[in-house]
């Protein structure tokens, strides 16, 4: 389905769900972008179907995949999934923004095309949020490492699940770190109220291609939002076997930062989020000043790696990270 149809689809959609008005499960638009996941995008979708207890359509958006991904899509027969087809790739946030344009349910949840969820995530999700009137609701992800079969949680599950709920203050500063170590709260997959991110016309910022979850996450909990924590692991995360794991370069973390201060330019934090904020201002410092001291060292440049060193002379105690990372892709765990 290309843009031009979506709200004829839309409200065609919206009018056959709205015909059972007894039905109290849950009610979920699913946005699944997908560009070139033409080996997982059946299960993701599928994944979805499966839900229990909940009731949901699926939005996948074909963000212009080159591979076999649309052949794919049409393979699932199922009058709950439809496609809008963008002319361009526009990155995660344009893709998920077509998507929310066109969800019709009261809750919005993303599911990335190589991701899958467990059968009972969403029901369990909205059961926590229902208990405290929650806005958002996140949960702990289960890291699928395909190279060894490996599984685990993505955040220590004691911890976790002591959190409660999730205020901007704690999302900041769970999202500090730069330079390795334990994940941040970057990754956590919100399932948002649809009636807020629209009351306050919340989107995804398409000048980011990386990022845009943590700024779209912060613009909610700045707006007031409750974010209820749901302590278990719904959302299988893949870790893909042909995935080289990400390293930050100086452009992506000055992509990080100006996205921070065109967020901050808008938002007014109170005390506690001030001072998580000026720690992952500093987070983010570092990591310029590491990423610039490599990239001067891998090419000789003398001076380059002189004027990194100006900027944050601890970096160069951070090169034993990349020594650091080789080890642990041997013997231990390894983050895509």
């Amino acid at each position: 389905m290309r843009a031009s149809s979506r709200a004829c689809w839309a409200n065609a959609r919206s009018s056959s769900m709205d015909n059972n008005p007894v039905d109290t499960r849950p009610r979920v638009s699913v946005i699944i972008p997908a560009y070139n996941v033409e080996a997982y995008i059946e299960r993701a979708i599928q994944s979805v179907l499966d839900q229990q207890n909940a009731t949901v359509e699926v939005i996948v958006v074909n963000d212009a995949s080159t591979d076999g991904t649309a052949a794919a899509i049409t393979r699932i027969r199922d009058a709950r999934v439809g496609t809008i087809t963008l002319p361009a790739n526009l990155g995660p946030g344009g893709a998920r923004n077509a998507g929310i344009a066109a969800a019709t349910l009261p809750w919005i949840s993303v599911l990335d095309g190589d991701d899958a969820f467990l059968p009972d995530r969403l029901a369990r999700c909205l059961m926590r949020a229902k208990i405290i009137d929650a806005d958002v609701v996140v949960d702990n992800l289960q890291v699928i490492r395909e190279a060894d079969k490996a599984e685990y949680p993505m955040f220590d599950p004691l911890p976790f699940s002591r959190l409660g709920t999730l205020t901007l203050a704690k999302f900041i500063s769970g999202n500090r770190s730069f330079l390795g170590g334990a994940p941040t709260f970057g990754y956590l997959k919100p399932i948002f109220s649809a009636a807020f991110l629209r009351r306050h016309a919340l989107v995804y910022d398409t000048e980011l291609r990386i990022g845009e979850d943590y700024l779209l996450m912060c613009e909610v909990l700045a707006k007031g939002a409750l974010c209820a924590v749901e302590p278990t692991a719904g959302y299988n995360y893949t870790v893909r076997a042909t995935s080289i794991s990400h390293r930050l370069t100086p452009a992506d973390v000055e992509r990080i930062a100006a996205g921070d201060r065109k967020w901050l330019a808008h938002n007014k934090l109170d005390f506690a989020a001030a001072k998580a904020q000026k720690q992952r201002q500093h987070g983010i410092r570092e990591a310029l000043a590491f990423t610039r001291l490599v990239e001067a060292i891998k090419a000789r440049n003398t001076k380059a790696a002189l004027q990194a060193l100006a900027l944050w002379p601890p970096a160069v105690l951070q090169l034993w990270r990349p020594v650091w990372v080789r080890v642990r892709r041997v013997f231990g765990r390894v983050r895509k």
